[in-house]
C-alpha cells in the first residue's frame, strides 16, 4: 500500500477504503453490485450504493438524520471558535493586567499564557487516550463544563496564582477541541 500504510494480511481490503478503477467507480461497489446488489444499502433515491456501508446501529453517524449531523457540525464549529478565541483574547491587555496584579510582565506572561499552553499540550495526550476508553462525547461534555467554570474563575480571579491555575485548567479543558475534532 502507498504512503507508508502497512498492508493488512488478515483482511482483503483496509476497512473504510475502496479502490477506484479507471472509470472512477469504486471497485468494491462494482464487485458487490454484481454479486448481491439487493443486500447493499443505498441512498434515498436508490441509485447510489453507500460506501462505506452504514451499520444497523442507530448510533452510527452514517445513520443519523440530516438535522442531527448538521447540529453536530455546528456545535463543533462553535466549540472550536470559542476555544480558538480563549488563548489570545486578552493578549493586548497583558501589560495592564500585569500592573493590576502587581507582577512583572515576563512572570505574568509565563503564568498567563505559558500555563495554558503547557496544560493544553498535556491535555491533548490525555484526552485522546481518555476518549478511546470512555468515548468522545463524555470527554467533550466534561471538558466543556470545566472550560465554562474555569473561564468564570479566570474572570473573577483576585490574585496571580489563582489566575495562572485557572488558565492551566482552561488549557486542559481546551484540548479536546484541539485534538479530538479531526477524529469526530
Amino acid at each position: 500500500m502507498g504512503l507508508g500504510v502497512l498492508a493488512d494480511h488478515h483482511l482483503s481490503d483496509v476497512p473504510g477504503t475502496s479502490f477506484l478503477n479507471e472509470k472512477g467507480v469504486s471497485s468494491s461497489v462494482e464487485d458487490s453490485t454484481e454479486k448481491n446488489h439487493a443486500s447493499l444499502k443505498h441512498d434515498p433515491t436508490g441509485k447510489i450504493v453507500l460506501v462505506p456501508q452504514p451499520s444497523d446501529d442507530p448510533n452510527d453517524p452514517l445513520n443519523w438524520p440530516r438535522w442531527k449531523k448538521e447540529m453536530f457540525t455546528v456545535s463543533i464549529i462553535i466549540g472550536c471558535g470559542c476555544v480558538g478565541a480563549i488563548g489570545p483574547l486578552l493578549g493586548p491587555a497583558l501589560v495592564p493586567l500585569a500592573e493590576e496584579f502587581d507582577v512583572p510582565l515576563q512572570t505574568f506572561t509565563l503564568g498567563f499564557t505559558g500555563a495554558l499552553l503547557i496544560a493544553l499540550a498535556f491535555g491533548n495526550l490525555l484526552c485522546n487516550s481518555l476518549a478511546m476508553m470512555i468515548g468522545k462525547r463524555p470527554v467533550y461534555l466534561i471538558t466543556a463544563l470545566g472550560l465554562l467554570c474555569s473561564t468564570i474563575w479566570t474572570a473573577v480571579a483576585k490574585d496571580f496564582v489563582s489566575l495562572a491555575v485557572s488558565r492551566a485548567i482552561q488549557g486542559f479543558c481546551m484540548s479536546p477541541m484541539e485534538a479530538l475534532v479531526p477524529a469526530s
